[in-house]
């Protein structure tokens, strides 16, 4: 199944650039749903829910994606998706945070969100609200993926984390070119980090299992 992953993964960033265009509608999407699929269907060995989060998260990130690959600006509804997505990615990792410490930790976060928020805002225009609250969503899912790592260590929490940061990676580079400056590569750029930070959400799963 994962060589089945990669394969997608590349054919899409290949159909960025060279097409078909349905093959990029096909491909953009598939990978999630299939990452989706073996979380859903990996037995849980402990009781939390966290497995059942990272699953869901990945399922309405598959929403979310199909918003935004749509020839009408759908931009307003895949943010929304993804706003979700990150909230439920965020609860997942607070199953695992025993005592939510450092509590300066989630300041820290804020604070630089706040710092790249002002630098987009005057190019954001009427979306301002809606990428305000996603970066509050990213936010929230990322402090929480550190402090469980800070809580529980291990590689398996570290490997959420760093997801965490490259999710927060990929969706600045995609802020950047829409609200800022387009590159040839940014979407190329986007997609690997988006893919890779979701396969180590699952991974997360996966491994613990």
């Amino acid at each position: 199944m994962w060589l089945v992953i990669a394969a997608l993964c590349l054919v899409h960033i290949y159909s960025i650039s060279h097409g078909p265009r349905w093959l990029f509608y096909l491909t953009k999407p598939l990978p999630a749903a299939l990452l989706a699929v073996m979380v859903f269907l990996t037995p849980p060995t402990q009781p939390s829910d966290y497995g059942l989060y990272i699953g869901l998260g990945l399922a309405i990130s598959v929403i979310g994606d199909i918003f935004l690959m749509l020839p009408k600006d759908c931009f307003r509804a895949g943010l929304f998706s993804f706003l979700v997505a990150q909230f439920t990615f965020g609860y997942a990792f607070l199953q695992k945070i025993e005592s939510y410490q450092p509590t300066w930790l989630p300041i820290l976060f804020a604070c630089v969100g706040l710092i790249v928020y002002l630098l987009l805002l005057p190019s954001i225009g009427k979306d301002k609200w809606y990428v305000g609250l996603y970066f509050v969503s990213i936010l929230f899912m990322a402090s929480n993926a550190t402090v469980a790592w800070i809580s529980s260590g291990g590689p398996i929490a570290g490997m959420a984390m760093i997801g965490a940061y490259i999710f927060i990676m990929s969706d600045l580079v995609l802020a950047i070119d829409r609200f800022r400056a387009s590159s040839a590569f940014s979407r190329h750029v986007v997609m690997f980090t988006y893919y890779t930070a979701q396969a180590l959400f699952a991974l997360s799963v996966l491994w613990a299992s």
